[in-house]
């Protein structure tokens, strides 16, 4: 399916979007309201999206009619900015394992439930059994590294991470199971096809036209290979990973261009 009959995400997504690229520049409502009217949101939903994410402490407002995102928001949108990064990360594999042992929380944390979950999702850690997540100890640092990145992040107060040497054979295959390693190869090429068809597309589109593509498809594939599990050859073999980011890559030095028309209003223009 085209990224155009994708519909739009909610404007204060859209929103958190504009303000998280470069993290903590500030826009004035005028350039935002100017870029949702492109998207094809009026005016009044861009102030009401602004009104609520202000109440959500997800953003500030910053001197006159002016927003960036609040700072508690910071080390996730960092974290989710190093997406071209993120397989450097990766280091040699000798075949163990980390965990983190999770303690029970009531359910009136949900929040905090959610970001520990969140956590541990962008460090690619899968459930193996209740309260017990694991993932291959290839990332740089070990666990001591992940430990504080996860703290970063949101895990919860009271989780362990601790090494696990390489676990028996029937465990071990157990384990690798958890990641559908199929489906990623897939959703890769899928992705991959779309941007480079986008990439063709974007010098044909108007200006609105070519922005919503260039969100909708970037969300998408910076939030995939934002949480790649980044799963040693031995589990993952191939490129589509490494394809995909420079593909990417390739599409944003393209689509800034259409972002900073986008996010200048008219009467500003010089």
């Amino acid at each position: 399916a085209s990224t155009m009959e994708t519909p739009l995400p909610p404007a204060t997504d859209l929103l958190m979007d504009l303000l998280s690229v470069p993290a903590g520049r500030p826009l004035s409502v005028r350039a935002l309201c100017s870029a949702g009217e492109h998207l094809g949101f009026p005016e009044n939903a861009v102030r009401v999206a602004l009104t609520r994410l202000v109440r959500q402490e997800k953003i500030e407002k910053v001197g006159r009619g002016a927003y960036a995102v609040h700072p508690s928001q910071l080390p996730l949108i960092n974290d989710v900015a190093h997406w071209r990064s993120r397989l450097d990360w990766m280091g040699p594999w000798d075949g163990g394992w980390i965990a983190v042992a999770s303690p029970s929380m009531p359910a009136a944390q949900r929040t905090a439930q959610r970001r520990h979950d969140r956590a541990l999702d962008l460090r690619g850690f899968r459930a193996w059994r209740p309260g017990f997540h694991v993932r291959p100890d290839n990332l740089i640092g070990g666990a001591e590294a992940l430990s504080e990145q996860l703290a970063r992040l949101g895990l919860a107060e009271g989780a362990e991470v601790v090494a696990l040497k390489p676990l028996r054979h029937d465990q071990t295959q157990d384990v690798a199971s958890l990641w559908d390693v199929a489906a990623l190869h897939h959703a890769y090429g899928e992705l991959l096809a779309q941007v480079e068809g986008s990439l063709r597309r974007q010098p044909t589109l108007e200006l609105g036209a070519a922005a919503r593509e260039s969100l909708l498809l970037g969300r998408t594939v910076i939030a995939r290979l934002a949480r790649d599990p980044l799963l040693p050859d031995a589990l993952m073999k191939g490129d589509a990973r490494h394809r995909l980011v420079q593909a990417m890559d390739a599409y944003q030095q393209a689509s800034r261009s259409v972002w900073e028309a986008l996010i200048t209003p008219s009467d500003q223009q010089g």
